[in-house]
């Protein structure tokens, strides 16, 4: 994906961006929810504090869906086109989903602005669909899928600095409008020119964006005909960094990706270029500019690697030289993981090469092992750059859970970035701060909530079981199962399952 360019005396003047609120409507189990970031409730100044958010509930509350919504922000911000698979996502019986979220930009000069982006999110049937009618499903005859996407309804509204004075938070591009190529009329002037050639591109780019499942206003298609008008105003500056921001410093782990892991096919490998999906039950063939890229973020991996699980380290192992496509020599390699001779026991009675390690093909690696592998690059990103945001579903999974407590108390003392997580592993909710932490509930029309009455002194774990118990918070947190009735539900499916054997 090509990174649209600033202006060369831009690029010193790039503010440290904060996602600071997130709401969803309609999208999968959520009729609402409503999440404000520890930076959204309280100011953090430039280039001081880290930013959590972990979120925690029952399973099918709410978790998963924030991050693919999250996801999804992502893909929209790159100027890419959102897969058919997240028409899901549209609430069962719903016309479309609504998303908002608002970001932080401060800037090292002192300004400071506040960026709010809002659309809807529709699943349209595709024509070639011949009726077959199941969401993300295939047309069984044209092999196309059956829905896509449609986002509309686009608006950036923006609050701040611009043009030497203090702006209240207004819509700066408003798609909802009938005003073409978009609304407010008034600010059509900091994007392009009166030409009326600009004007019908920037129409048809904006059908097209329709039609792609993709953004109007952070298409590149939008881009490259404000380019050719030259204006370069503070708003689309604006435009401009927040594409950067999501195309370097957004990722956005998901369930999908820990498949990957968990059915020990590749380790995917998140990087500022993009996901590698690098295999573990056969060998990779790379071009050499992927390969050195791959080996230098395995070197930085294994700094912190060797700490959190001592001894070891992961590296990119040659089996030979490779003839690619375009006649340039590229690289057939294998994972493998190494440890210090003294561990020797771990691979069983494996012998020592002559650097005095034992190696030994990743695959054999637990799925928690891998799992750390696969994210730690994006922690180190988060731990180290104010911009970078990294959220990743189902962080616990595989992982000891005085590590991952570890791994976050240390994030949440010394790290600049926003690092948002689901678990279900509680050891967090006794290390982190509780302004961090979120919970699900059973009102799908107020899906997500902050516990109230939760004193310093307070072990989050413990006050978040008795609520399960007691039910003292506004609302509830879980929708109790009785035991006598699993019990018997146990019993009733072993008697049926003996009488059709």
């Amino acid at each position: 994906m090509r990174i649209r360019q600033f202006r060369e005396d831009h690029w010193d003047r790039l503010p440290t961006i904060r996602l600071q609120k997130a709401v969803l409507d309609n999208f999968k189990s959520v009729e609402h929810g409503e999440i404000v970031f520890a930076c959204g409730k309280k100011f953090v100044p430039y280039g001081t504090e880290s930013d959590i958010l972990g979120l925690y509930g029952q399973n099918g509350s709410g978790k998963t869906s924030f991050i693919e919504a999250l996801a999804i922000l992502k893909l929209l911000m790159i100027g890419a086109e959102v897969p058919a698979v997240y028409a899901e996502c549209v609430a069962k019986g719903q016309e479309m989903a609504r998303l908002e979220f608002t970001f932080d930009l401060q800037y090292e000069d002192g300004r400071i602005r506040k960026v709010v982006y809002e659309f809807l999110m529709s699943a349209v049937e595709n024509e070639t669909n011949n009726g077959f009618r199941q969401y993300g499903g295939e047309d069984q005859n044209s092999g196309q899928p059956s829905y896509r996407v449609r986002i509309s309804g686009e608006k950036l509204s923006m609050s701040g600095d611009f043009e030497g004075r203090k702006m209240i938070l207004q819509p700066v591009i408003d798609t909802c409008t009938d005003d073409m190529p978009f609304g407010p009329v008034s600010k059509q002037k900091y994007f392009i020119t009166n030409d009326r050639k600009f004007v019908d591109e920037l129409n048809v780019v904006r059908r097209l964006a329709q039609e792609k499942s993709a953004s109007f206003i952070f298409s590149l298609g939008t881009a490259k005909v404000c380019d050719e008008c030259g204006l370069y105003s503070e708003f689309y500056q604006v435009i401009l960094e927040l594409a950067y921001y999501s195309q370097l410093y957004l990722h956005v782990v998901d369930t999908k990706s820990t498949g990957y892991i968990r059915l020990n096919y590749g380790l995917p490998l998140y990087t500022q270029s993009g996901k590698f999906l690098l295999k573990t039950d056969v060998p990779n063939i790379m071009p050499e500019i992927v390969f050195s890229e791959i080996k230098s973020q395995f070197e930085n991996i294994n700094i912190v690697l060797s700490q959190i699980v001592p001894g070891l380290n992961v590296d990119l192992h040659e089996l030979s030289p490779a003839l690619m496509k375009d006649g340039s020599m590229g690289h057939v390699v294998e994972i493998v993981s190494s440890r210090n001779e003294t561990d020797m026991s771990v691979f069983h009675n494996q012998e020592a090469a002559p650097d005095g390690r034992v190696h030994m093909p990743f695959r054999y690696e637990s799925d928690g092992i891998r799992k750390i592998v696969s994210v730690l690059s994006l922690i180190i990103d988060a731990y180290n750059e104010q911009s970078c945001t990294i959220a990743i579903d189902e962080l616990d999974a595989g992982v000891f859970e005085y590590l991952l407590g570890e791994v976050l108390q240390t994030f949440q003392e010394s790290g600049k970035g926003q690092f948002i997580f689901t678990s279900h592993n509680l050891r967090p909710l006794e290390v982190i701060s509780k302004d961090y932490i979120y919970f699900t509930t059973t009102n799908p029309r107020n899906r997500y909530i902050r516990m109230k009455e939760i004193g310093s002194s307070n072990n989050l774990r413990n006050t978040y079981f008795r609520e399960i118990v007691v039910g003292e918070q506004d609302e509830e947190l879980y929708r109790n199962t009785k035991r006598f009735k699993i019990v018997s539900a146990f019993r009733k499916a072993g008697m049926d399952h003996g009488e059709t054997t």
